[in-house]
């Protein structure tokens, strides 16, 4: 998959008579709420019922769903990408202040009592932050990186990822864009524990 296909959304519903049908058929357009293309191809901020008319369910993403909904979606990372990258800075604490700030902009992360700067020095680990959802995610094509606090992983296409609400980054080593798909379940988090220093 190249960043530049077009995805399809096909999908189905119950006509008046309880017939099975084709609601829409149609492309899905890509959103860039922060950096590299993501398409939401299908959420809901909870539990379905069926039958139904296959009307788009209540869903307030753009990224994650309340506890108990869904989220598919398609996700990229721009090649050579390093959220270190991003920040005009040396200065490891600094730049971990900035980017805190900017993922908070741009995700729904839990709340941190931790200092900013705190989670070591693996490449890209300026903007760890956890999610308050279990994403189940594959790599489509290209080879992306999941950060960890003091580790990393490299995921190949056909890897599965299953991410626990744990602190996380990604980064994209490759020159190439990075394609992942997943399915994003909202949950309950308590937060990021506090660190010992």
């Amino acid at each position: 998959m190249t960043v530049h296909q077009q995805i399809r959304r096909v999908v189905t519903g119950h006509d008046h008579t309880g017939k099975a049908i084709v609601v829409s058929d149609e492309h899905v357009e890509p959103t860039s709420p922060d950096l590299g293309q993501k398409w939401s191809i299908w959420g809901a901020d909870g539990p379905m019922t069926f039958p139904d008319n296959g009307e788009r369910p209540p869903f307030t993403g753009p990224l994650l769903p309340l506890p108990g909904g869904f989220h598919v979606t398609v996700f990229t990372l721009p090649p050579a990408f390093n959220p270190d990258d991003l920040f005009d800075t040396t200065d490891r604490v600094r730049m971990a202040e900035i980017a805190r700030e900017h993922t908070a902009a741009t995700h729904p992360v839990v709340h941190d009592p931790n200092p900013p700067g705190i989670y070591g020095t693996v490449p890209g680990s300026s903007t760890m932050h956890a999610t308050a959802s279990v994403d189940c995610l594959m790599q489509l094509s290209g080879e992306s990186v999941f950060v960890l606090e003091d580790a990393e992983v490299r995921l190949t296409p056909g890897d599965w990822l299953i991410v626990n609400g744990v602190m996380h980054s990604w980064r994209n080593d490759r020159d190439e864009p990075a394609v992942l798909v997943g399915v994003v379940y909202g949950a309950h988090h308590q937060g990021a524990p506090l660190r010992p220093r």
